[in-house]
């Protein structure tokens, strides 16, 4: 076959572009310092990149989840810290004022100091992390406890009960002139000062509604529950618990429309339908954070398992004690002060139920903080392993690529060397 030159200049020009093209690319390699370009340079490269790219994406939005959590976490500690500071407090107030040398005015001190432990131990529960509160569960936007007092907004409020939820307390009755001690046992609501109507499941018992100064308010006859709407209590026949009348579920459903400052939100705390009638369920609303793969963790404590129903109204009913004994030395006062000895001995031993409860809180979030440390730092070496594995998939070889290059940029020259000298053959050529 005949070989032209216009044949030979174009194969030249070819191989010239060939290798161009490919010096060019080496070039491209080392200007950027990846691979591939685009995903038709080499489609495996740019699929286990998106798949590479997609897991230091998560393993770094998980990583933010998990201090996020720990912010929270550690926000929510501080404040549990400081209610079991606070209730610490509360019992050396009451082994101090358990004392029997104290008189009715030193302990009406103690009182202002307690008053005091459970304003605070209301803000406390009202702690709040980048505007959300901590202790509410999904309701973050809601306080725990009322900021300021509230009046005329009711709420429906059901609250539920078992025949071990009954108590048996002492309690100073007004005969005049010859007071006495009497063993009560009772049931105690969440609120005093409850409006009247009022729904109840108590099996065959029947309700009597009525308030604390009524004849017979703490004896209630036989057969019969004595619903004191002032204090909150119901009150039992001592033969009916006996004879185990008081068994199975007890329900007590009630009306509330005036609420105190630091008074505990029932929404939070109770099956209840508010003045809105938007109806809420008594129901453990668990925020948990999503912090590996398939792996989520719950970030809160709630409010109703550290500023508890029965902690605040301790509180309250010791204040509510001490406010009834006056300093005039009468004999019923006399009897008074000689029980508040006693009303603050049992008083030790609730907080110190409610302080046990409160540090086993406080070592479960401490657990849980711990494991979010442990999950950290496994993110740690993750973003570290995928981010590895990205940059080999993705990242050239600088010394390799400038190897290649200047192998192609030689054989470049060469080529260009090469086709000089055949192409230069002209009409002097041949004369010769």
């Amino acid at each position: 076959m005949r070989i032209t030159n216009n044949m030979v200049a174009n194969n030249i020009l070819l191989s010239l572009n060939r290798s161009k093209y490919a010096y060019s690319i080496y070039e491209t390699q080392l200007a950027t310092g990846k691979k591939i370009q685009k995903p038709s340079d080499d489609p495996i490269v740019a699929v286990r990149a998106l798949k590479f790219r997609t897991s230091v994406r998560e393993v770094e939005q998980y990583k933010s989840n998990a201090k996020d959590a720990i912010s929270w976490m550690t926000v929510t500690e501080n404040s549990i810290s400081n209610i079991i500071e606070i209730v610490k407090k509360a019992r050396d107030l009451s082994v101090q004022a358990s004392n029997d040398p104290l008189g009715i005015g030193e302990r009406e001190s103690i009182i202002t100091s307690l008053k005091q432990l459970k304003d605070q131990l209301a803000n406390e529960g009202n702690v709040d992390y980048a505007g959300r509160h901590v202790f509410t569960g999904y309701k973050t936007d809601q306080p725990l406890t009322f900021t300021e007092a509230v009046s005329g907004k009711n709420y429906k409020i059901k609250e539920k009960f078992n025949s071990d939820d009954v108590e048996t307390i002492e309690k100073i009755i007004d005969d005049t002139p010859n007071p006495r001690v009497i063993n009560v046992d009772r049931i105690r609501l969440g609120y005093s000062n409850i409006k009247d109507g009022v729904t109840t499941n108590i099996g065959s018992l029947n309700v009597v509604t009525m308030d604390s100064n009524t004849t017979n308010a703490y004896e209630p006859a036989e057969g019969t529950v004595n619903f004191l709407k002032d204090t909150g209590e119901l009150i039992f026949n001592s033969k009916d618990k006996a004879d185990g009348d008081i068994s199975g579920s007890i329900e007590f459903e009630y009306n509330k429309d005036e609420f105190e400052k630091n008074d505990i939100n029932p929404i939070h705390y109770f099956e209840c339908t508010d003045y809105n009638n938007v109806d809420y369920k008594n129901q453990r609303d668990n925020i948990s954070y999503q912090v590996s793969y398939n792996q989520s963790v719950p970030i809160n404590s709630l409010g109703k398992d550290l500023v508890t129903v029965d902690l605040m109204r301790d509180l309250e009913e010791m204040i509510n004690e001490v406010g009834k004994v006056s300093k005039d030395g009468s004999k019923y006062d006399d009897l008074l002060k000689d029980s508040l000895g006693d009303k603050f001995n049992q008083l030790i031993g609730k907080i110190d139920k409610h302080k046990n409860g409160l540090l086993k809180q406080e070592a479960d979030l401490g657990t849980r903080i711990n494991r979010m440390d442990l999950t950290i730092n496994r993110l740690e070496d993750d973003k570290v392993n995928f981010t590895d594995l990205m940059s080999q998939n993705e990242d050239i070889d600088v010394a390799e690529v400038i190897m290649k290059m200047k192998s192609q940029e030689m054989v470049y020259n060469a080529a260009l060397m090469s086709s000089t000298k055949i192409i230069q053959t002209t009409l002097l050529d041949f004369i010769r």
